[in-house]
């Protein structure tokens, strides 16, 4: 099992959509602080962990480029260097709960704070 300082589980949703990269449903974040972007294609803010792209392996790493490569056409390049220079969110919507190393609690979809 993966021992990340931050990190976010995955809901069904999430399982669904990111199940095949984090076989373990568990997702290295940033902070479990969100954060409010207006994603590329929405219209409405939505909430977004940022996923600590430093602690994911290279096979984590090509395996993401690959998959948002072909949902949004873009080139692997264009979509790393977006990932670099702004970060990868990962919806709130597609997360359980949440949790940080030192710390004995973890929060539940219904406990965050929009």
């Amino acid at each position: 099992m993966s021992n990340y300082r931050t990190w976010v589980r995955l809901n069904q949703e999430g399982k669904l959509q990111w199940g095949d990269v984090f076989a373990e449903d568990k997702v290295p974040v940033q902070s479990i602080v969100t954060q409010h972007p207006i994603l590329e294609g929405t219209k409405d803010v939505e909430s977004v962990f940022t996923v600590n792209w430093n602690e994911l392996t290279p096979h984590q790493q090509q395996a993401i480029i690959e998959k948002l490569s072909k949902q949004t056409d873009a080139t692997k390049e264009a979509i790393l260097n977006d990932i670099l220079s702004f970060g990868l969110p990962l919806r709130r919507t597609h997360t359980v709960c949440c949790g940080k190393v030192g710390c004995n609690y973890s929060f539940r979809e219904g406990d965050f704070l929009v």
